[in-house]
């Protein structure tokens, strides 16, 4: 373990001793230098009485963000941001303090589980058990295997890939909502495999359809640096940003103008954009001339503004103010995403978007769009997204058919995040041998034949690869910075829980090329050393004080090691033009579109185990602990509902039931529903909690992709005849009319009436002239 270095001491050294120490390039040095490794066997009661920081990469949301991590006598005490990681620049978001408890949980699984025969009780078992077990049942799959993950990049996901490869299994990744509509649109648009680098800090005008990029899509914690840095205007005027969205985002609500458009129309509304922007000339030449490459003018002519704002609900001012604003106060920039690709024509909708960038001239400008490089490391995968909707029928028909004998889960919850039309419980149920690998029993764990405790993201190794990057390559280091965690009095481990790719490794008994991730870390590390870069954010004169340098500054990036950014020819964004499909709603009271979105804090119910997670109130409702929805406050007027109000939510599929929040942020014909909650089991803090507003969607799929269309839902609500209090944090302070010339005594906090009567005299006695007799 390294000493802790001021600034002056690293400056010393580094300039007394260019060969016995790693010297930090593209990068700030803090006043007090990270650990370099965790000693993860220190014991917890070593009192020392002095805090250690220790740099890793959260596991918990879906960027990639660099973190530090306080720790005191072997236990972690505070997640805080990497202020040099390049991703989020010291910044964390609200979810990653909710890990620790994920850490400590009290329903934490302490030792690994199995059960003789299906339906029959878990029993602990010996990790040498659960591993014969597994080694068994994968060594005579002959194929016949599946592995279900969340989107995984970097060396897990290299394990996984090498995994799947070497025993004939197929892999599949879980994400409820984020399917490869986006990764699809940004192929076919721009042709680049890897999100690119969204240039918001130095745009003047940013258009957002449907991206909640300061609250949950992608990787909102970069996205809010560079919001930060669009809104200060040091060396240019403030930017503005316009949101185009159904429903009142967090995003939205921080946005100059919100512009509420009707669902699924979103990809209409950007090509009545271009319309303007190419017939009254307002885009560059070059970048019409780019646009209309393979798409007919008479196209575009379709898409008459007129015509239009009939159909999408934005006013015929409303769509040539956005068009000027993008024309004439640049560099402006487009992004799309969310509830826009949500659709049946969700593809259609996000093309159409994307492409406005081809015709504005943004695409490798300043301010705008700018690819972003592979991986330095071969092998490594850099992007990963969710399979579709449609792959997961496919494959859940395969279960069902006896087609697969054996299936690995790792933070696939898919019980809990598909809807209830593909029944999946009934195809785990067909499977013989079911593997969960968590930390927490879900709702998808529930109907494991091996149940494995999983090390949580601040207990393993890894290397990973951010995405979105910031237009050139970096690589986060995941390290372990805690000692096993513990029972309260001390004396047995709180979970014997181990590394899901370190298991992976073990089974492959060395065919993968490592024995552990640990081991694989430092090969990556000895790689980027012998790239021996002259941009290196690290320099050091030996592989292992590189190695040393890697884990001290929570990662490795070369800041030049950018990729050209050619605009290309689109193909036709009018090619596929179909109008969205919603579903069928049983008629009743009220009949809306159903917006589900991301919850702040449990994002999709991946973390609702935490008592943190669910006590983090919402921004808008302040609400916590439950599933509200909400609905426009006139609408809620004319049906008699009240706040607090039991609602039935009925889709053609099912029915949930969730508490009413008339908002005045939401168009008439739209409910809103956060997603999250609902779980049956996972732990005391989430069980029986809410509803699950994702198993009433209905099978609508994204006619390109096959992805789930999310947004297509169409419901019916009832009231239930039940009222209850939503558990918030916001009051009710009822305003009491004031009579006319009934002075009002405003009072400073701690002060009382007496108090300021007093303070008033002393004013006109000093402060005021004196009459004259």
């Amino acid at each position: 373990m390294a000493n802790r270095l001021t600034r002056r001491q690293f400056l010393t050294m580094a300039g007394a001793s260019a060969t016995g120490a790693a010297l930090f390039v593209a990068c700030g040095i803090p006043e007090e230098e990270f650990i370099v490794q965790s000693p993860t066997n220190l014991p917890e009661d070593l009192v020392k009485g002095r805090d250690n920081w220790f740099a890793t990469t959260c596991g918990v949301c879906d960027g990639g963000e660099g973190v530090i991590v306080r720790v005191m006598e072997g236990r972690a005490k505070k997640v805080a941001g990497n202020p040099d990681f390049p991703i989020n620049l010291g910044k964390q978001n609200v979810r990653c303090d909710s890990a620790l408890q994920m850490l400590y949980h009290p329903d934490r699984i302490a030792q690994p589980m199995a059960r003789h025969a299906k339906g029959a009780a878990l029993r602990p078992i010996s990790w040498d058990e659960a591993e014969k077990m597994l080694g068994d049942w994968v060594g005579g799959a002959n194929g016949k295997l599946t592995i279900a993950t969340n989107p995984v990049r970097g060396q897990l996901g290299y394990v996984v890939q090498r995994f799947a490869a070497q025993f004939g299994a197929r892999h599949l990744a879980f994400d409820p909502l984020e399917q490869g509509v986006l990764h699809t649109s940004i192929k076919t648009v721009f042709g680049e495999d890897r999100l690119p680098e969204f240039d918001i800090s130095k745009t003047r005008t940013l258009v957002s359809f449907g991206a909640d990029f300061l609250g949950t899509w992608i990787s909102p914690t970069r996205y809010s640096v560079k919001y930060g840095e669009f809104r200060q205007g040091a060396d240019r005027p403030r930017g503005k940003l316009i949101q185009i969205e159904p429903r009142m985002s967090l995003t939205a609500a921080a946005a100059d103008e919100w512009v509420p458009v009707r669902p699924g129309m979103e990809g209409e509304l950007a090509l009545a954009i271009a319309n303007i922007l190419i017939n009254e000339r307002l885009a560059p030449d070059e970048g019409i001339t780019a646009y209309e490459a393979n798409t007919r003018r008479v196209d575009i002519d379709r898409f008459d503004p007129i015509p239009v704002a009939g159909r999408t609900g934005v006013s015929l001012e409303k769509i040539h103010h956005i068009a000027e604003e993008l024309a004439n106060v640049g560099p402006s920039l487009v992004i799309g995403g969310g509830s826009a690709g949500a659709h049946t024509n969700g593809s259609f909708n996000l093309n159409a978007i994307y492409a406005l960038n081809i015709l504005l001239g943004a695409v490798g400008a300043e301010g705008g769009i700018l690819y972003n490089p592979d991986s330095p490391l071969e092998g490594l995968p850099s992007s990963a997204t969710g399979a579709s909707f449609e792959q997961w029928e496919s494959e859940l028909a395969q279960w069902r058919a006896g087609n697969v004998d054996i299936v690995i889960l790792r933070r696939a919850n898919i019980v809990h995040g598909l809807p209830r039309s593909v029944n999946a419980p009934d195809a785990l149920e067909q499977v013989p041998h079911v593997v969960s690998f968590t930390d927490v029993l879900d709702d998808t764990g529930a109907y494991a034949d091996l149940v494995l405790p999983e090390a949580s993201y601040l207990e393993s190794w890894g290397l990973e690869i951010p995405e979105p990057g910031p237009g050139y390559q970096v690589i986060g280091v995941q390290q372990p910075v805690v000692s096993p965690a513990r029972t309260r009095n001390g004396l047995t481990l709180l979970s014997d829980a181990r590394g899901f790719a370190d298991t992976l490794l073990k089974i492959a008994d060395g065919k993968l090329g490592a024995e552990s991730m640990r081991s694989l870390v430092r090969q990556g590390a000895e790689e980027l050393f012998d790239m021996d870069r002259e941009s290196s954010s690290i320099k050091a004169p030996s592989a292992d004080l590189f190695l040393r340098g890697v884990l001290q500054r929570g990662g490795w990036w070369d800041t030049k090691s950018t990729v050209r950014t050619d605009p290309i020819d689109p193909p036709s964004v009018v090619d596929g033009y179909a109008d969205p499909e919603f579903s069928d709603a049983e008629a009743g009271p009220g009949m809306f579109h159903l917006i589900p979105f991301a919850s702040q804090a449990l994002l999709d119910g991946r973390i609702a185990a935490a008592p943190w997670a669910q006590a983090t109130p919402d921004p808008f409702t302040s609400a916590a602990w439950t599933t509200w929805v909400e609905i426009n406050h006139r609408t809620a007027e004319r049906l008699g509902i009240k706040e607090g109000e039991r609602l039935v939510i009925k889709s053609t599929t099912g029915e949930i039931e969730a508490l009413a929040y008339p908002h005045r942020a939401v168009p008439p014909d739209v409910i809103g529903v956060p997603i999250g909650q609902g779980h049956n089991g996972f732990g005391r803090y989430a069980d029986e909690r809410g509803a699950n507003v994702l198993s009433i969607l209905v099978d609508k799929k994204d006619t390109k992709t096959g992805a789930l269309a999310w947004a297509a839902t169409r419901v019916s609500i009832f009231k239930a005849g039940v009222r209850h209090k939503i558990p918030k944090f916001e009051g009710n302070v009822e305003a009491i009319a004031v009579e006319p010339g009934l002075p009002i005594l405003v009072v400073a906090p701690g002060q009382s009436a007496k108090d300021k009567l007093h303070e008033m005299e002393a004013e006109r006695e000093y402060l005021l002239p004196a009459r004259e007799e």
